[in-house]
């Protein structure tokens, strides 16, 4: 990254300014809406990334007049990955106080860096764009690509800095971190300088992406902001004719909880829940799990009991779920729980382990 110098006019650069920083913005946005159990104040990640963005921007173009890397694949790992995720994690530590407050949750630690990362990309992007002669298209096709992979390159540090400053000291969690960007970062660029390997930029790029959504959902596991299950936390709604899968009775209500609809017997308490929103509870409580081969596996297979106790039962024919509140509140965290214990047995869930997860 360096900073050019331009002959666009003024008239000619506002515009330019507009359209990068309205991308930017739009693309926060897009990434809230990850941040599915506490969102963050938009206002508070609009002037996190913005200053995170002037920040790191600066740092690294500090460090570039010291260090001048070559558009080769060794220079691209060791040079210019470790400059800028250094730029990037040196920036959050410095503006860390500004969302101290707000910096409750482990997801948090991926949605701040992410809007960190944002506004590196989009003054890095701005500065591509003066150069170009095509601006408006280098623009378009940055965002599809080295937006998301600033963002991508940077989540590693998202958690390990949270746990750093939220749970317990996180040195090797740091470094591991620092290490996983750098060479996530430095690859990214590598296969783009060097043409022979211009052919391995997809399927990188794709696996850069699939990495960072495996520790998102990793994040929303381990996350303590989920809703409860709670009675109180369901909204009323109207009557409905339905029949309790359990008693029988036709005495069933309809409430709303997460946007979803869920009906309760008023007779005997039991949960009657459709499959489709079944599925979509899965994906909130359970976010590890993959929730479609989950499906395949254990609901074509005829009515069966969820749990041991008995307490949770799916009905093939009526395709519906039948289940005491307490009963799927515990089933939900004590799964959730088995998820993690699985994925750490796996390779990524065991680097993902020493970014710092061991200690929560």
């Amino acid at each position: 990254m360096h900073i050019p110098l331009t002959n666009l006019s003024i008239g000619q650069l506002l515009p330019l300014v507009f359209v990068t920083y309205l991308a930017g913005f739009l693309y926060l946005l897009f990434i809230r809406r990850y941040d599915k159990y506490e969102k963050e104040p938009v206002s508070k990640l609009i002037l996190f990334s913005f200053f995170g963005g002037i920040v790191s921007v600066s740092v690294a173009t500090f460090l570039y007049v010291f260090i001048h890397p070559k558009q080769t694949f060794f220079d691209a790992v060791f040079l210019v990955g470790s400059v800028e995720e250094f730029a990037k994690l040196s920036s959050f530590l410095i503006l860390y106080k500004f969302i101290k407050k707000d910096f409750d949750e482990i997801v948090d630690g991926i949605i701040y860096i992410a809007a960190l990362s944002l506004g590196f990309s989009v003054i890095e992007n701005l500065f591509y764009a003066m150069e170009s002669d095509y601006p408006y298209k280098l623009l378009a096709f940055r965002f599809l690509t080295a937006t998301i992979g600033h963002i991508a390159f940077s989540v590693y540090l998202g958690i390990a800095l949270y746990i750093h400053k939220k749970v317990h000291k996180n040195y090797l969690g740091l470094g591991l971190a620092f290490l996983l960007s750098t060479l996530a970062h430095g690859f990214y660029d590598g296969v783009i300088f060097q043409p022979e390997l211009n052919m391995f930029f997809l399927p990188l790029f794709l696996f850069l992406i699939w990495m960072s959504f495996k520790l998102l959902k990793l994040a929303y596991a381990y996350s303590k902001m989920k809703h409860e299950m709670d009675r109180n936390s369901f909204t009323p709604k109207d009557k409905v004719s339905l029949k309790c899968c359990h008693c029988g009775s036709s005495q069933v209500k309809e409430y709303e909880f997460k946007k979803l609809a869920i009906y309760i017997c008023e007779s005997c308490n039991n949960l009657l829940i459709e499959t489709n929103t079944f599925r979509s509870l899965i994906k909130y409580y359970r976010p590890v799990l993959n929730s479609k081969s989950f499906y395949k596996n254990n609901f074509r297979s005829g009515s069966f009991y969820l749990n041991p106790q008995e307490t949770i039962y799916y009905h093939s024919h009526k395709k519906r779920i039948n289940a005491e509140l307490s009963s799927l509140k515990q089933w939900f965290d004590v799964e959730n729980k088995n998820d993690i214990k699985k994925y750490q047995k796996k390779i990524p869930g065991k680097i993902f382990k020493y970014l710092g997860l061991r200690y929560l």
